[in-house]
């Protein structure tokens, strides 16, 4: 049996709307004013809560205390809450840790990533960390962390997960969509704020996605540590130079045996993105899975209301 088309007319700002609840609705996660306003992929006018309201007199968004979803269902407003609490906690963990990943040689830079630099955490999430070192230094900054990781946190990622390291000449975001824009635009600023500044200069092309999504963070500091500047100098740059390239191939050899056969070699050299400038291991490649996921809420929609959601 075809599904029934209601052949909606819709405008461009409720498509809009309609587009950033369902892309957060793959996390279950509803939004309050301000956040729709901060993710919609349209450039939003004065007037757009009538179009919001429009929405909900149709029946298809459904306004729950002060946030709104695409379901009827005040557990959703309930697990939020819970996880927005939980998320304010482990943010204390979370500095605790920057300042002392911050003191380490060839750090310049450390952003919270993942569900804590949106505010949410539940009790199986990671405290994930972006971060940016020295050129030339990333390896050594990478396999530093994850002895520290092994030794003395027995490799739990609960606390301390770094998956995503540039260095501060490559700080541009290659892979360009709705995921790495949220994902980019949402990133918590820990210390470096000089090149955090760079950072979100690099990535502008984030406003294509979202035009709106810019916010305001309070300065975080730089500091020059005396112990950090002879620990960098402890050795002569050329021999830092070859002890990078030679982890860097450990590296790669190591992902390459553990989890090439489960994805092919395009998804690989996303996932496991390793130059000298960048390294991203994500096994799960939970990029392409969201992306995949919200192509499906999108064209379910078209389906089941008649409507497209293109904009």
């Amino acid at each position: 049996m075809m599904p029934l088309r209601h052949n909606l007319s819709i405008n461009e700002q409720e498509r809009s709307i309609l587009r950033t609840l369902m892309y957060f609705d793959i996390f279950h996660y509803p939004l309050n004013e301000s956040e729709i306003l901060r993710f919609s992929p349209a450039l939003i006018d004065a007037n757009w809560q009538e179009s919001l309201a429009g929405l909900c007199d149709l029946k298809l968004v459904f306004h729950i205390e002060e946030f709104y979803c695409l379901h009827q269902n005040a557990m959703l407003i309930d697990r939020r809450k819970a996880g927005n609490l939980m998320a304010q906690k482990k943010l204390k963990t979370a500095r605790r840790f920057s300042n002392w990943m911050s003191l380490l040689p060839f750090v310049r830079s450390i952003m919270l990533s993942g569900s804590i630099s949106k505010g949410y955490m539940d009790p199986y999430s990671d405290i994930d960390y972006f971060i940016i070192t020295a050129t030339g230094r990333l390896w050594i900054v990478r396999t530093t962390m994850a002895i520290i990781r092994r030794i003395f946190l027995v490799n739990s990622h609960k606390y301390f997960c770094t998956n995503y390291f540039v260095d501060e000449t490559h700080t541009e975001i290659t892979e360009k969509n709705i995921f790495t824009a949220v994902e980019t635009l949402t990133l918590l600023p820990m210390f470096g704020e000089r090149l955090i500044c760079q950072f979100r200069f690099s990535n502008q092309w984030c406003l294509h996605f979202l035009p709106n999504g810019l916010a305001h963070h309070e300065p975080v500091k730089d500091h020059n540590n005396l112990l950090k500047r002879m620990g960098e100098r402890m050795l002569p740059s050329g021999w830092w130079d070859g002890l990078d390239i030679w982890l860097m191939k450990k590296s790669m050899a190591y992902w390459k045996s553990r989890y090439h056969h489960i994805l092919d070699d395009h998804d690989f050299s996303i996932a496991f993105q390793t130059t000298r400038h960048v390294s991203r291991s994500h096994p799960e490649f939970y990029q392409k899975k969201v992306l995949l996921r919200y192509e499906e809420k999108l064209n379910a929609f078209e389906i089941n209301k008649g409507v497209s959601l293109q904009i």
